[in-house]
């Protein structure tokens, strides 16, 4: 069973880790080309994978990866900190979000609205919710 101090502790992180997306969200086009670009290197280095894949082709599949990644990490905090008793709720505004967060990057400049993200961004509270009840069973 969790304490109220475990629930502190995920509500924190839950914080954190919305700040942190919302940082490279809403960054200007090039900024977000860049970080990209740093992480695509990161790993064509760890894993070496320069040999097999176009930079470009690395870069596309990372950039996406990135959606369903974060909305999984987010959705899986932010149901630790509210617990059952709030989690329907959640799930419903993380998926709106998901949609909102892509609409709005149509105001900044060097951004747009991708319909793929929004699946990627779905996709990934779907997963977070699955890997919370799952982890619930057990």
């Amino acid at each position: 069973m969790e304490t109220f101090e475990t629930r502190e502790v995920f509500t924190i992180l839950t914080v954190l880790w919305f700040c942190v997306m919302c940082f490279f969200t809403f960054q200007l086009g090039p900024g977000t080309i860049a970080v990209s670009g740093r992480l695509t290197k990161v790993v064509e280095s760890v894993i070496g994978i320069a040999f097999y894949t176009d930079e470009e082709v690395l870069e596309r599949r990372i950039r996406f990866l990135a959606h369903p990644i974060e909305f999984f990490i987010l959705t899986v905090l932010t149901l630790k900190a509210v617990g059952r008793s709030g989690a329907i709720i959640i799930v419903v505004a993380l998926i709106l979000w998901s949609v909102i967060s892509e609409v709005l990057k149509v105001r900044i400049p060097g951004r747009h609205c991708n319909g793929i993200d929004m699946v990627g961004n779905i996709i990934g509270v779907g997963i977070g919710v699955l890997i919370s009840v799952l982890a619930t069973m057990m």
